[in-house]
């Protein structure tokens, strides 16, 4: 049972590590990527790590932005820049087809900085969900085992003896 706490809080430690305290040191923001249009480089079900717009865009630039008024989270590549709409045209690597309409500048959140495979799966509002409930009863768990256990090993001795 050690082993398995140990090996649980480790995991909760690296999992706090990789997306709370690394993304604050690097000044990046972490997102799940939600679509394999950007497959092989980011693929469905990754974190990417995205760092704000600091400078210019450029053509063949991957970019991270905002659709359907914030509901949804892309990252596609540069096709063209507009300066008079103020804007890109975009398109996923793995897919013929341009994305529709235009990218505005301003639900631009940045260019992706690295990305993290598979980690976006437990990042996930549902799995969090699941993943705290079960961390809740372990620890309720914990500590009845905790206080019950070294009482039944006292008991014990006392009869032994």
């Amino acid at each position: 049972m050690t082993i398995v706490y140990i090996f649980m809080i480790f995991f909760l430690f690296a999992l706090a590590l990789v997306t709370i305290v690394i993304p604050k040191i690097l000044n990046v923001t972490p997102y799940v990527v939600e679509d394999n249009k950007m497959a092989p480089q980011y693929r469905k079900g990754g974190l990417v790590f995205v760092k704000n717009k600091e400078r210019d865009i450029h053509v063949g630039d991957p970019i991270t932005y905002y659709e359907n008024q914030g509901n949804a989270i892309k990252t596609r590549r540069v096709l063209a820049v507009d300066d008079r709409l103020e804007g890109y045209f975009v398109k996923g690597d793995n897919t013929d087809k341009v994305e529709m309409g235009i990218v505005h500048k301003r639900n631009l959140i940045g260019r992706p900085y690295f990305y993290l495979p598979y980690i976006g799966i437990l990042v996930n509002a549902q799995i969090m969900g699941v993943l705290k409930v079960s961390l809740f009863l372990l620890a309720v768990l914990m500590t009845f085992y905790a206080l019950l256990v070294p009482a039944s090993i006292h008991q014990f001795r006392q009869q032994t003896k």
